[in-house]
């Protein structure tokens, strides 16, 4: 006999979802930016110690993305859903980095954490406060 009420999935089922698709277009996000910036270093004359503020960016503003994304299909708790998923896009950022580059400076590593679970968080809290008119 089949129950009138539904079950409701536990607490870590609800949020793979949200955070695998944030993470998803935060990755995207981030990969479209690296291509935009790396076009523009193809096409102008750029400093070399410019390329790594603009990785950083990219990554910044892809997680951002990736918490929004995150944040606005799962409607509530905006704040956890970004910074996992800028959590988990600086895990895959720092592993793809590690396996092209074999080294990872401590400093660099620890800002780029900060930067991206803050960034993504940040755009959390706005995809869960975000109204379309």
């Amino acid at each position: 006999m089949k129950s009138t009420h539904k079950e409701e999935a536990p607490f870590w089922g609800r949020m793979a979802k949200p955070v695998l698709i944030g993470v998803a277009a935060g990755a995207v996000g981030c990969l479209v930016l690296l291509l935009v910036f790396a076009a523009i270093l193809a096409a102008q004359d750029i400093p070399q110690a410019a390329v790594t503020p603009m990785a950083v960016a990219a990554a910044a503003i892809g997680a951002f993305v990736g918490g929004f994304v995150a944040a606005r299909i799962a409607k509530t708790r905006g704040i956890l859903f970004g910074a996992l998923c800028g959590l988990i896009l600086y895990l895959l950022v720092m592993a793809s980095g590690f396996a092209v580059l074999r080294d990872i400076r401590g400093t660099y590593a620890v800002v780029k954490l900060a930067l991206m679970v803050v960034s993504a968080a940040v755009g959390g809290i706005l995809g869960v406060n975000f109204r379309r008119r």
